[in-house]
C-alpha cells in the first residue's frame, strides 16, 4: 500500500497545528493508505505545546527542528531533502499550517494520486476569504504573472507529488524562492483540484503586504528570462504607440519594466547560498511526537 507524508512549514504556528492535525486525521478516515506527518519547525522563537488523543489515522509525526529561520520556502525544500535522504518511496502533500489548506480535500488528493503515482496535483484557489484590497492585489498579481511568464499561477503549496519528482524539483534555484515556483516551472502537466482557501484557524498571520508582494515577486522571478523578453516586446510596443500617439503614458510602461526586471534578476543573488547548499546541515534535530 503505498505511503503518504504530509509535510508542513511551520514557525510559531504550534496553536494552528493543534487544532489542523487532528482535523487532517479526521477527513482521512476512510483512507487506507498509511499517512504520517513532518512539521519543518522553521527555527520557531516560541516552544511547540502540541498534545493529542489518540489520532486514529495517522500514523506518526515528526518535528524536523531547524538551527536556523529560514522562511517557509526553503523549510519545505529541507523538508524533501530530509525524505529524499531517508529514502522515501511515496507520495508527499504539501500544506501550509494555518488552516487555510483545507484538510477536506486531502482524501481527494489521495485519490487521485493512487490512480497515478507520478502526476503532480495543484490545488487552485477558487475563493478567498481575505478583505477586499488584499483580493485586489491578487487578482493584478495573476495578471501581471501571466502576462510576463504565460502561467496561470493560480495555486499554492497545498499540493502533492510523488517522491521520485524530488531530485527534480530540488535541482534549481526556484524551489527555494518560492515552492509555487518549482512546481510551476517544472511539472507542466499538472492535475488540478479546486478549492475554496479557508480563514486562519487562530492567531493572526504573520504576513503583511510587504511581505506579500515580495513573495509574488519571487515567484515570478523564477521565469525572469521569460519575463524580460515579454517586458522587451510590451516596451518596444509601447515606445511605438507613444512615437504615433505621443500620449506619454506610454513611456512609463518600459520605465516600470525596467525597474520590475531588475527586481525580479536582483532577488536570486539574495538567496543565502551557504544553507541552500547543503539544507540538511541546518537541521538541529528530529522530534518524534508521542500520543
Amino acid at each position: 500500500m503505498k505511503k503518504f507524508v504530509i509535510l508542513i512549514p511551520s514557525y510559531n504556528d504550534w496553536d494552528c497545528l493543534d487544532l489542523l492535525i487532528p482535523s487532517i486525521d479526521q477527513s482521512l478516515q476512510n483512507i487506507k493508505n498509511e499517512i504520517s506527518i513532518l512539521v519543518v519547525n522553521d527555527g520557531s522563537t516560541i516552544k511547540h505545546n502540541l498534545s493529542f488523543n489518540k489520532l486514529k489515522k495517522i500514523k506518526h509525526i515528526r518535528i524536523l527542528n531547524l538551527k536556523k529561520n529560514v522562511k517557509a520556502q526553503i523549510a519545505i525544500s529541507t523538508g524533501l531533502d530530509k525524505l529524499r535522504d531517508e529514502k522515501f518511496d511515496g507520495g508527499v502533500i504539501v500544506m501550509d499550517a494555518d488552516g487555510q489548506d483545507d484538510p477536506e480535500k486531502l482524501p481527494i488528493i489521495i485519490q487521485e494520486s493512487n490512480e497515478n503515482d507520478f502526476q503532480t496535483i495543484t490545488v487552485n484557489r477558487t475563493k478567498r476569504e481575505e478583505e477586499l484590497l488584499f483580493q485586489i492585489f491578487y487578482k493584478l498579481y495573476l495578471l501581471l504573472a501571466f502576462v510576463l511568464t504565460f502561467n496561470n499561477l493560480k495555486f499554492g503549496v497545498f499540493s502533492y507529488i510523488h517522491s521520485s519528482s524530488i531530485n527534480k524539483i530540488l535541482s534549481s534555484n526556484e524551489v527555494y524562492m518560492a515552492y509555487v515556483a518549482g512546481l510551476a516551472k517544472h511539472f507542466k502537466d499538472k492535475k488540478i483540484i479546486y478549492a475554496e482557501r479557508k480563514k486562519r484557524i487562530t492567531g493572526t498571520s504573520q504576513n503583511n503586504y510587504f511581505s506579500l508582494i515580495h513573495y509574488a515577486f519571487k515567484i515570478i522571478s523564477a521565469f525572469r528570462y521569460q519575463a524580460l523578453f515579454n517586458s522587451i516586446i510590451i516596451s518596444t510596443l509601447s515606445v511605438i504607440f507613444y512615437l504615433t500617439s505621443f500620449l506619454k503614458f506610454f513611456l512609463f510602461i518600459p520605465i516600470t519594466f525596467l525597474f520590475l526586471n531588475m527586481i525580479l534578476f536582483l532577488l536570486p543573488t539574495r538567496l543565502d547560498r551557504k544553507i541552500i547548499s547543503n539544507l540538511l546541515l541546518n537541521v538541529k534535530d528530529t522530534e518524534i511526537l508521542k500520543y
